[in-house]
């Protein structure tokens, strides 16, 4: 009779037992890099996308530098951001779905896309990108502290602050980088003696209030840094997926 070899009970559960170990370790590390390389797709096709879609809307409705400005309080001609959605985007996106909701009594709109991210237009100009649309909690849309300061904690890590600013009547020297421009990243530029520059690389990581840190309380400028790193999140970004 041949001796037959063979793994006893106590080594196959042994064996189980590290593998269960090291994808405990490394699982975590893939969901990451999976919701990384994600958030990274689904931006560069919503920058791309949505521009398109303005471009179009500009056959029908004019230059989009005389478009009507939604809910800003300090522009005369203005319409909701529903109106304004209606009226300039409907008919040039591949949404599944629209909802309009109330952020600090201002109306806002939310559109759901068929790759599972979504839109929030914003009262003013701010356009808010949710690579995952389950992400996206209206009730914590915006937070108001306990020292009465505002924040969006989530930005740069859960959605992604973009602007539209191209019409005329709110053209001035710290949006002028907007100029002719569709949607584009949220950016700003600072000014010496008559003099504007855009925000180094640098100063959108570390600017206090707005840069992609840790410590700002809005973070507006991480869609900016993975824009200049052609829509990769660069290797010095703050924040772990």
């Amino acid at each position: 009779m041949k001796r037959v070899s063979a793994f006893t009970l106590a080594e196959v559960l042994i064996t189980l037992g590290i593998l269960g170990v090291v994808m405990a370790l490394t699982l975590p590390t893939l969901m990451g890099e999976y919701r990384k390389k994600t958030i990274e797709a689904r931006l560069k096709k919503f920058y791309s996308a949505s521009n398109q879609a303005i471009q179009q809307s500009e056959i029908k409705n004019g230059p989009k530098e005389y478009w009507e400005v939604c809910n800003n309080i300090f522009i005369a001609k203005t319409i909701s951001c529903e109106d304004w959605y209606n009226l300039y985007l409907k008919d040039y996106l591949k949404t599944i779905r629209v909802e309009h909701f109330k952020d600090e009594n201002y109306e806002n709109t939310a559109a759901y896309f068929e790759n599972g991210s979504l839109m929030v237009i914003k009262s003013g100009y701010d356009i808010y990108f949710y690579p995952f649309a389950k992400d996206f909690d209206k009730e914590k849309f915006f937070k108001q502290n306990e020292d009465d300061s505002s924040s969006r904690p989530d930005s740069g890590t859960k959605f992604f602050a973009f602007s539209f600013q191209a019409n005329v009547q709110n053209q001035n020297k710290y949006n002028t980088i907007y100029k002719n421009k569709g949607i584009e990243p949220y950016r700003t530029v600072y000014c010496i003696d008559g003099v504007c520059n855009t925000l180094t690389h640098e100063e959108l990581l570390n600017h206090t209030r707005y840069g992609c840190n840790k410590d700002s309380p809005f973070k507006s400028y991480c869609t900016a840094l993975i824009q200049e790193n052609n829509w990769e999140i660069p290797n010095d970004y703050p924040f772990k997926f």
